[in-house]
């Protein structure tokens, strides 16, 4: 594709990521149309469709196959991304999957062979923090070496609150994912062995549901990183990091906001969600993508293989919170 508009079918575009990435392809990002869309709640497909001057789609099949269509973001439920990105493939389309490109190992190895069958690279997976400015200025701090080798990472991932039907694997697959990957690509190397700890319940934690755990990760090079992962914490979301280094250290930033003093006290907003905190990570990305398809952008953001190796990695994690062991990670395909 070589600097021609990109028309893009949104699979799942009923939910929540998915009616901000066709705000975010229709008004702020240049190069693309969506032309097509696809939600299981037809009547919510429907009026997005009217809405924003796209063809409300009968099936997945259909826009997939529609010549209207020369790529697809697939923003549905975690369980089905493995199968429709592979539909996509084996129609030729590039595909944009949100993280992660599949809930197990062996589904996104598949997803690679099929990939690798086509002849040519499809996939981008969504890990936006790979293009969230604060994380780019974090990983060039890194690679300059000004500050020695990382040692250490301390981050915490801080949800309000989760939709009914959360499972504890899926605090691995839907939320610590983003660590898994962004310190492999951080680091420039591998995770390899993990562990899940359960920590005493939030009240407001589902039955059958372990909130926080703690998440412990090492690197090839032993670098140590651990992740507090909450999904219930009630005061708003919070994404922290700080990185220790031989010579010092980073910290991510908070959101900027305004201090206030009034009447016997201090303190400023906290923000409620993942759209407030990244909007310029999922343009970014989403940008990138575009150009990549258009032959503007010549380097490819995360494909199938990084979507692998963050999910043999969850997959470890996954087997510690049941045993309460640290487990190795296997990356055989």
């Amino acid at each position: 594709m070589e600097k021609k508009t990109i028309s893009a079918g949104i699979i799942g575009a009923g939910g929540s990521i998915g009616q901000e990435h066709l705000k975010r392809l229709t008004k702020r990002i240049d190069g693309v149309a969506v032309t097509a869309l696809y939600d299981i709640n037809k009547e919510k497909t429907d009026a997005l469709a009217a809405a924003y001057g796209a063809e409300s789609m009968e099936s997945v099949d259909a826009l997939i196959a529609s010549d209207k269509v020369d790529a697809i973001v697939i923003t549905a439920w975690d369980g089905v991304h493995a199968e429709m990105t592979n539909k996509a493939i084996a129609a030729g389309k590039p595909v944009f999957c949100e993280k992660p490109l599949a809930t197990t190992k062996a589904d996104c190895a598949e997803i690679v062979r099929i990939e690798q069958a086509a002849g040519r690279n499809l996939v981008q997976v969504g890990f936006m923090r790979r293009y969230d400015p604060d994380y780019r200025k974090i990983k060039a701090i890194l690679d300059s070496g000004e500050l020695g080798k990382p040692l250490m990472a301390h981050c915490i991932s801080r949800t309000p609150r989760i939709a009914a039907g959360f499972t504890n694997a899926m605090q691995v697959t839907n939320v610590l994912i983003h660590e898994i990957d962004q310190f492999r690509w951080l680091f420039g190397e591998e995770l390899v062995r993990g562990q899940m700890l359960a920590a005493r319940n939030t009240a407001f934690a589902a039955d059958g549901l372990n909130d926080p755990q703690l998440a412990l990760m090492w690197t090839e090079s032993n670098i140590l990183i651990d992740v507090e992962c909450s999904v219930n914490s009630y005061y708003g979301y919070e994404i922290g990091m700080e990185i220790v280094c031989e010579k010092g250290t980073i910290r991510l930033p908070l959101p900027a906001e305004p201090i206030v003093r009034s009447r016997l006290k201090v303190g400023n907003e906290i923000i409620d969600n993942w759209a407030e905190r990244f909007p310029k990570a999922y343009d970014n990305e989403l940008q990138h993508w575009i150009n990549h398809l258009r032959g503007i952008e010549p380097t490819a953001g995360p494909g199938s293989k990084d979507g692998f190796a963050a999910c043999c990695i969850a997959d470890a994690m996954i087997a510690s919170q049941t045993s309460g062991k640290v487990a190795a990670v296997n990356f055989d395909m």
